[in-house]
């Protein structure tokens, strides 16, 4: 489950950005890997869908400060029913303009291969 913690209008911005640049699939692909990341219940088949209400894990989508970016944090139930923080990382935008996640500024973040488009970092 993905729930967008980012401010009004920030998530839908960044959707036009990808599709003015010919990357709306690539950024659609990853948040549906995080909107699906070990999104299981304990005991059920993995290709079973399950509401919402049954979900395993959700991920919180923020607004990062590198430019087309998220953070986020991924939660888990324990066995009270009650999602806990589990992990966190980034949804990064690269490209020319930061040395395609060479490390440099904006994003600050590193890729092992050249980048163009969107990466999730933990």
């Amino acid at each position: 489950m993905l729930i967008d913690k980012s401010p009004e209008g920030y998530l839908q911005s960044v959707k036009d950005f990808a599709k003015q640049i010919g990357k709306e699939d690539d950024l659609d692909k990853k948040l549906d890997y995080l909107h699906n990341y070990a999104n299981q219940d304990r005991n059920h088949d993995v290709d079973e869908k399950l509401p919402e209400e049954k979900h395993y894990t959700r991920c919180l989508l923020f607004k990062d400060f590198a430019p087309y970016s998220f953070e986020f944090m991924m939660e888990r139930k324990n066995d009270d029913g009650e999602y806990v923080r589990w992990f966190n990382g980034g949804l990064i935008f690269h490209g020319n303009h930061d040395g395609f996640g060479s490390g440099s500024y904006p994003t600050l973040s590193v890729c092992l291969n050249p980048t163009d488009g969107w990466s999730i970092h933990t």
